[in-house]
Parts: C-alpha cells; structure tokens; sequence
C-alpha cells in the first residue's frame, strides 16, 4: 500500500538539471552518463537551440530542397527567446513547434508561393490528355459502356455508349488511361 501523505522529494539532479553537471564529470578523463546528458537536454539553454539551428542550417546545405532552413530560423528564435526570458524545456518545445510553423508559412509566403512553371508542352506526360479531341477508330465494339480503340501506336480503353466496331469516335475525356469517347460528328 502506498502512503499517500509521505513527502516526495527529488534528487537535486531532477530539481536542478543544470547541477548535475556541475557536481560529476568535472575532472579530465570523467565521463557522463546518460543520466547527465537528459538533465542536459533537459535544462536546455538557449546555447543548446543555437546549436540546433546551426545543425539544420548545415543539413538545409546537405539536403535537396530548401525546408530545413526555416527549423533553423525557428530554433535560432527560440535561442532568442530562452536568452531573454529563461522558459522551462515543455515551453521551449512548445514555442519551437510555434515558430517552425510560422517560419514555414512565412517561408512559403516569400519563397514558396505558387508553382507556376508554364510549359510549351504541358500535356507532356499525360498522354491520355493529348488524345482528348482526336477522333479514332473503334478496334472493339463499345458494349455495356467499355471497349477498345486504335490510337497511336496502341491499343486504349475507351467508355461510352454503346457503338459498333469500326465506328470513329471523338476523345472527349481521360479518367487515368482510360478515354472517354463519343460518337464523331459526320462518321
């Protein structure tokens, strides 16, 4: 059974995570142990998000894209901040994940925006949609809505009222790599 009115107190390293560094590992040759580096993330300081933000700003240079750079902003901000008013470690994530989602908006705003890259060829990779408006001959007999034209170099899914073999068709949609066919006008 547990004593429900027994007084709890920590260790100092807990009630202090700062201390324990202080108190081992102070000698050359000593080591840490695991438990000092938690209380070291634990009491993280402004100093430990600086160099977060020089890590990803060193990963933004190794990595394709341009995304790391606004986690760097954004740990550089959280230095800032822990610098001129000390938060505890839950505050300091929370206001890291704030300011990550603010850089990258503001990122995406100035940089990112709309991807409009125009092309001379736009329908290049799908060649479905090259085909809309093009008029084939039917290979197979449209029946119960599905059948099969000649288009190109190779044979196509088609669907659309039923129609006889041998019948030209007009592409007038792609749903994926099947076309959507209608009889042709004058055929």
């Amino acid at each position: 059974m547990i004593d429900q009115d027994a007084d709890i107190k920590l260790p100092r390293d807990l009630a202090n995570p700062a201390s324990a560094l202080s108190d081992r590992a102070t000698q050359p040759g000593d080591t840490l142990s695991m438990d000092n580096y938690l209380n070291l993330l634990i009491g993280a300081t402004g100093w430990n998000w600086l160099i977060a933000a020089a890590i990803f700003f060193a990963l933004d240079v190794l990595a394709p894209g341009f995304f790391l750079l606004w986690f760097g902003f954004a740990a550089a901000a959280v230095a800032a901040l822990v610098f001129v008013v000390p938060l505890p470690p839950h505050w300091q994530i929370i206001a890291f994940c704030t300011a990550s989602v603010a850089s990258l908006l503001i990122g995406r705003k100035l940089w990112g925006g709309a991807n409009e890259d125009t092309s001379d060829k736009p329908l290049l990779n799908q060649r479905a949609r090259q085909l809309i408006g093009r008029v084939f001959v039917l290979k197979t007999a449209i029946q119960g809505g599905e059948g099969r034209v000649y288009a190109g170099d190779g044979v196509w899914s088609v669907r659309g009222p039923d129609m006889p073999a041998g019948k030209l068709v007009r592409v007038t949609d792609a749903d994926g790599t099947v076309l959507i066919v209608e009889a042709a006008e004058g055929a």
